[in-house]
Order: C-alpha cells, then sequence, then structure tokens
C-alpha cells in the first residue's frame, strides 16, 4: 500500500510526495521483483483513488485481508502527520504519532 498527499491547493502543500510513491513502485517492482498488480496506490493527484480517510482506511483493510503466516505486507505513507493525545498511556512522551489524509481538514 503506497499513499502519497501533496494537499494541493492547500496551505499544508506538499511537493514530491507523489514521487515518492512512485520511487517506492520502482524499489518494489524493480529492485525486489514485486508485481506491480500487487500494489495499491492512493494519490491526491486524480490518477487512482484519493487518499481520504474513508479511502485509507479502506486501503489498510484490503492490505490486511487474508493476511497468512510468511506473506509480506509493505506500507508507504508519503505526506503530513501529527500528534493526538494517547489515551492508554503507551506513549513515553503522551502522543500517538497520526498521518493525515488529504481530507484531514474534516475527517
Amino acid at each position: 500500500l503506497l499513499i502519497g498527499v501533496n494537499y494541493t491547493g492547500t496551505r499544508a502543500e506538499l511537493r514530491g510526495c507523489h514521487n515518492d510513491v512512485e520511487m517506492m513502485t520502482k524499489l518494489l517492482t524493480q529492485t525486489f521483483g514485486w508485481r506491480p498488480d500487487s500494489l495499491h496506490k492512493l494519490r491526491d493527484d486524480g490518477r487512482g483513488p484519493a487518499p481520504t480517510k474513508a479511502n485509507i482506511i479502506a486501503a489498510l483493510n484490503w492490505l490486511v485481508d487474508g493476511v497468512r503466516p510468511g506473506d509480506v505486507l509493505f506500507f508507504h505513507f508519503s505526506g503530513h502527520g501529527s500528534e493526538s493525545v494517547d489515551p492508554n498511556g503507551f506513549e513515553e512522551n503522551g502522543m500517538n504519532q497520526t498521518i493525515l489524509p488529504v481530507d484531514f481538514q474534516r475527517a
């Protein structure tokens, strides 16, 4: 699962996240021999499903559906991250790290 979010047209706009997805695609397919049809990509440039909160959750479910011992899974996210309060006290600094979908202002 490869996700690239540039947040185009927002104050949070990044450059290069879509390129990161393409570079990871080349690494996985050309260097490690993964089949291109085994990769699922979310990008906010109209080339496939947008990396909304709902689509990321659905893609993560796709990624783990039917996993068996010995399977190899890969998750790559290029975009902004944030923090939220850790309600369980697992994190030393009291904060969980999060990823921000393209619809982070509404999600």
